[in-house]
């Protein structure tokens, strides 16, 4: 109940944030934009996945903000209440520091939800309205897999606010973070791919395609793509229905691994943050 108890208090903070209100304006904002610039010509209709997959520009909206947003949001969830002195009397009552680390992304991914929620449901309403046919399991599918990828980055913003000691140093690995995860490892994979399009010199453990293939599974964003655009085509798993493994894309074990490095994301940088905070003196 104490990870319960500072996870609801830390959600009602957040949501009253002034950046997460800018932040939830500017994406809705965003999207709706984007929604009428691709809406369909009259007698025409627009099918969610062909929206879903022509608005976010196979996910690149979506990968660019929702990041953003979740290190703008959780980069001083613990260290900002260490600097000023709460943190004392939050770790007074009986709460121990894992029910603050693990109750602050419970929290903070609460927050989030907000925006990314209320971003994508407004316009889908104005679509569905008109030129939109509207697959609501696709949509909340497609939703709910964004969440997970919110929540992703929240809980590497909170592990790392829990292993800083100032708020300085939070916001520059905030910064050092969304630089590296979505603008830069594009760049550190282009010269890669024509490094080892060939197959990778041989002293490599492993194939150049598979070490490829690994960075992409690194990097939470990567590992996002993979399972969503499978899912809005329709081919998330289908080799396990289908029978064939040609059925998807990328085959039903790089779809797991996508998965699974999502969740290791979840649990291991708020764990190792926990670990270097447990060692700390307040």
């Amino acid at each position: 109940m104490s990870l319960e108890a500072v996870a609801r208090k830390d959600f009602q903070d957040a949501v009253r944030s002034r950046w997460l209100l800018g932040l939830t304006a500017f994406f809705v904002l965003l999207v709706s934009v984007v929604v009428y610039l691709v809406r369909p010509g009259e007698g025409q209709t627009l099918s969610t996945s062909a929206l879903l997959g022509s608005i976010f520009v196979r996910d690149a909206l979506v990968t660019t903000l929702i990041p953003l947003i979740a290190l703008v949001v959780s980069y001083n969830a613990v260290v900002g209440e260490r600097e000023s002195g709460s943190l004392k009397l939050l770790l007074a009552l009986p709460h121990s520091r894992a029910d603050v680390v693990f109750g602050k992304v419970v929290g903070r991914a609460g927050a989030i939800a907000v925006p990314v929620s209320v971003g994508f449901l407004l316009p889908a309403l104005v679509a569905a309205i008109g030129p939109l046919s509207l697959q609501v399991g696709t949509f909340l599918g497609y939703i709910l897999l964004t969440l997970l990828l919110s929540s992703a980055f929240v809980a590497i913003a909170v592990g790392f606010s829990s292993a800083v000691a100032s708020n300085r140093l939070a916001i520059g690995g905030a910064v050092g973070l969304y630089f590296l995860f979505v603008p830069l490892w594009g760049a550190i994979q282009f010269p890669l791919r024509l490094y080892l399009g060939t197959g990778g010199p041989g002293w490599l453990p492993i194939a150049g395609s598979e070490l490829l293939r690994l960075l992409r599974l690194i990097n939470p964003t990567g590992s996002f793509k993979i399972v969503s655009g499978e899912f809005v085509g329709g081919l998330l798993f289908a080799a396990g229905r289908g029978g064939t493994e040609a059925a998807g894309q990328y085959g039903t074990q790089m779809e797991i691994a996508a998965f699974a490095m999502l969740a290791a994301w979840l649990l291991v940088p708020p764990l190792l943050g926990l670990w270097r905070f447990e060692g700390e003196d307040l």
